[in-house]
């Protein structure tokens, strides 16, 4: 995959791609906002984002660790501190921050994973079955400077990465804070949504667990009682 990154150019997008909604996302930033795209672990997340970026448009990805010390490569892809905020050192938590403030401000867009397992301050919303708590770091931020939210699903549907944008779910923020829980209620059922269609591409912190769970309680729901046997 790192390998083919570096060759995606406009006759491969066309062959290999679909974006489903753009007029979604089109519509946000003509007004000049920015936009967190709240994406899950499911497909290719990485062909799809930098599938976005050949595109034209202007996306930051938000993403744990430190930045590898390789040798830049035209062959070979690799985030780079210009389009990706890594997210490694506490004691650098206000310059995160403030670099995800100013993508924002400036009209741009941050691809978010919103079913991490990061983050202090979090939001119960029901998942796959059970009662997940999902941060809401980002959807703060994004509410400092009156950004969309919109989902992101990505996943590989008939030969293709399909990219699929939804409407924004933060209503313009109509109601401040109190919109944060339905926020991340509405991305978790979406989410889910395409889980279930998919299960095999979820590669989330819930894949093994939590979706393990939520089968096998189906499927106990779906066995015939001694009554009706």
């Amino acid at each position: 995959m790192h390998y083919l990154i570096p060759l995606l150019d406009k006759r491969m997008i066309e062959r290999f791609f679909k974006l489903e909604g753009a007029h979604h996302l089109d519509l946000v930033l003509k007004g000049g906002r920015g936009v967190v795209l709240m994406a899950g672990h499911l497909g290719n997340p990485h062909l799809a984002f930098c599938g976005l970026r050949s595109m034209g448009y202007p996306l930051i990805l938000i993403k744990g660790g430190s930045p590898r010390q390789v040798k830049p490569s035209k062959l070979r892809y690799r985030e780079t501190l210009v389009d990706t905020i890594f997210i490694h050192d506490r004691e650098l938590a206000a310059d995160y921050k403030e670099r995800i403030l100013e993508t924002l401000r400036s009209g741009r867009i941050i691809h978010y994973y919103g079913d991490t397992s990061v983050g202090r301050k979090r939001e119960r919303v029901p998942f796959l079955g059970r009662e997940i708590d999902f941060p809401t770091g980002m959807v703060r931020l994004a509410h400092q400077v009156k950004a969309a939210v919109i989902p992101c699903i990505h996943l590989y549907d008939q030969g293709k990465i399909t990219i699929i944008l939804k409407g924004s779910i933060e209503h313009d923020w109509e109601k401040g804070e109190g919109e944060y829980k339905r926020i991340i209620s509405e991305f978790a059922g979406l989410l889910e949504t395409y889980i279930l269609e998919a299960p095999e591409q979820y590669m989330g912190v819930y894949g093994p667990t939590v979706m393990s769970e939520y089968f096998h309680s189906q499927a106990d729901e779906r066995k015939p009682s001694q009554g009706e046997r």
